[in-house]
């Protein structure tokens, strides 16, 4: 099974965390300057997009613009399953395997290893709560506790 976006779908994914949900049905008319506004429209079986039921708005960099620019409009109009088959075949021929949900860790993941407060982290992925970035994603703080202790100055 060939991925009829491939790379560019995998891209735009990993460069603004969305879950598969929040990916189907996904117009170019939700970018709005260099943002993406991911609502929580009801789908077929009066399910939210977003996991939490609520909107946010994920900035997009060069990357996920240039990928945006290589996807048909809407970015996927196929059920979420065949999306995820789509990434484990594409992943399998590879050689990398994973699940389709190792695109959203890669942009939580990066962000924190790039310097990003976890609260930022949190917003920007949709996390509803705090705890959730941090569990997995704060032993990813570039400093970490060596770091932060030697920032005390009394």
């Amino acid at each position: 099974m060939r991925t009829p976006a491939g790379r560019p779908l995998w891209l735009f994914m990993a460069h603004t965390g969305l879950y598969r949900r929040e990916l189907v049905g996904l117009g170019k008319d939700s970018v709005a300057g260099r943002r993406l506004r991911v609502e929580s429209d009801p789908d077929e079986d009066d399910q939210g997009r977003t996991k939490s039921g609520k909107w946010r708005e994920v900035p997009l960099n060069r990357y996920a613009r240039w990928a945006l620019r290589h996807l048909p409009d809407p970015l996927v109009a196929v059920h979420m399953d065949t999306v995820s088959d789509w990434f484990a075949s594409d992943t399998k021929r590879a050689g990398i395997g994973g699940s389709l949900h190792r695109l959203r860790h890669t942009f939580c993941a990066h962000m924190v290893m790039a310097g990003v407060p976890l609260r930022r982290v949190q917003i920007l992925a949709g996390h509803a709560d705090y705890a959730t970035t941090e569990k997995y994603y704060a032993h990813l703080t570039p400093e970490g506790d060596d770091g932060a202790v030697a920032k005390l100055r009394y």
